[in-house]
């Protein structure tokens, strides 16, 4: 199937009704209009919606009430929230108060999922005072720079992103901004154009839609170090749209633009939903390593903070495991509704009894070497250092886990906010007892990959 017969195909199923703008516009004007009414505050629409670069089946209205720029930061939350929780009072919605730079209200009225966020009204986005006060020049640049045409790419590349879980910045899943996904498609022309360029992309590509870099200055380079793909806001030519982008998602990414551009086909964009067989995952197991698993009850958290602390106790147990010369194949996590599991696959779980231990050099004094060798006794030279073997202080991966997660976690590196969960974990083998756990297992832990 050619790229043109797809792109036809996927179009159909993803481009929104009119209707669906419509009903949305007619959602928010009644909110406008409460808000100006009952408080006297400007309201605008924004994100997606207002863009015209949504996908069929979206409910998001992300509602902004402006705030006069010299309102001190502590009145604009306050005032924020008191409109937002009346917003949803007023008609007869859900919410709950999340956090991000402000706080703010998200919940759902009717069916709609909507956020309403407090903002200073600014001149430019060079006199931003939060972050989201960029969103109203982010909206402005868009609809002046993107024609239908090119918006219709947008939504095609959103739905390609979200077949291959690339799709959002949150940090969770650490992929594309729809914001992002503008950009790209206002820098490439088209969907297609885009893949063709990315399959050839730096593994530190730099675009810049506004050409205000010939190349990056020292200062940028420096603060965009950690960033694979750097796409300088048109607002804000300091800013990286693409930060949160982790790097691996960015190798992915080209990676489906390559496998797409050698054959095109509509599975790139609506993966088939598969059952993940248990029998063949506990076939596959046993042509592997070995498995052990951290289990502990899911943390009370919202994703982004639990997922990036998540990241960092899974680097936290491999260089434990590592410095303790257990041999990792791989390992991930997952998070449940009620349980989280980190999945560690070994070459061996269980080491000899004995290990290398090595000592002072030949070359250092006198002094550390006869302390080397009154302690030990039978030592040898091993280049230039002495070594001798002892006795090994964890045999076994789950012994050496146990130990670990017995106290003390918060000086031994664990995040604070996952000691009270992780203090006193379950160390047990592979399990294979709930569906979407065996999916994580042959989707992200790429169990099946082999047979």
């Amino acid at each position: 199937m050619s790229h043109r017969e797809v792109r036809e195909k996927v179009v159909e199923q993803v481009m929104p009704e009119e209707s669906e703008g419509d009903s949305a516009q007619e959602m928010f004007s009644q909110v406008q209009e409460f808000v100006e009414e009952e408080f006297g505050k400007e309201a605008g629409l924004m994100g997606s919606t207002a863009k015209g670069t949504f996908m069929r089946g979206d409910k998001d209205l992300d509602i902004f009430v402006f705030f006069d720029e010299s309102m001190e930061e502590e009145q604009l939350e306050e005032e924020g929230l008191e409109i937002g929780e009346a917003v949803f009072e007023r008609f007869d919605g859900e919410y709950e108060v999340e956090y991000a730079e402000h706080p703010y209200t998200k919940g759902d009225i009717e069916d709609y999922e909507v956020e309403v966020v407090p903002a200073y009204r600014v001149d430019s986005g060079e006199d931003i005072k939060s972050s989201v006060d960029r969103t109203p020049f982010h909206k402005q640049w868009v609809n002046e720079n993107l024609s239908e045409e090119e918006k219709e790419e947008v939504v095609l590349l959103k739905a390609f992103l979200r077949g291959q879980e690339l799709y959002g910045s949150t940090l969770r899943v650490e992929g594309f901004a729809g914001y992002l996904c503008e950009l790209l498609i206002a820098e490439y022309g088209s969907f297609e154009e885009l893949l063709k360029a990315a399959v050839d992309w730096k593994e530190e590509e730099v675009i810049d839609p506004e050409g205000r870099h010939d190349k990056l200055p020292n200062y940028l380079k420096e603060k965009f170090s950690e960033d694979s793909l750097v796409v300088i806001d048109p607002v804000d030519e300091e800013r990286n749209v693409a930060s949160v982008l982790s790097t691996e998602n960015y190798a992915r990414f080209v990676f489906s633009a390559w496998a797409y551009l050698q054959e095109p086909g509509e599975e790139f964009f609506f993966p088939e939903e598969v059952e993940a067989d248990r029998e063949g995952l506990e076939t596959a197991a046993e042509t592997r390593g070995d498995f052990v698993t951290v289990e502990f009850e899911t943390p009370d958290m919202i994703d982004d903070m639990l997922y990036p602390q998540m990241r960092r106790l899974l680097s936290r147990l491999e260089l434990l495991l590592e410095d303790n010369e257990f041999r990792l194949f791989q390992s991930g996590f997952y998070i449940g509704e009620e349980r989280t599991r980190i999945l560690f696959e070994l070459f061996s779980d269980e080491l000899p009894g004995m290990r290398k231990h090595l000592g002072p050099k030949m070359f250092h004094n006198q002094e550390h070497v006869e302390n080397f060798t009154d302690k030990y006794g039978e030592v040898w030279v091993e280049d230039t250092r002495l070594a001798t073997v002892v006795e090994r202080d964890h045999k076994t991966a789950e012994n050496l886990l146990e130990g670990f997660l017995a106290g003390g976690l918060q000086e031994k590196g664990v995040p604070k906010n996952l000691v009270p969960v992780v203090e006193g974990a379950e160390i047990k083998g592979l399990e294979f007892d709930d569906e979407d756990w065996r999916k994580f297992l042959r989707d992200e832990f790429h169990l099946e990959v082999g047979q």
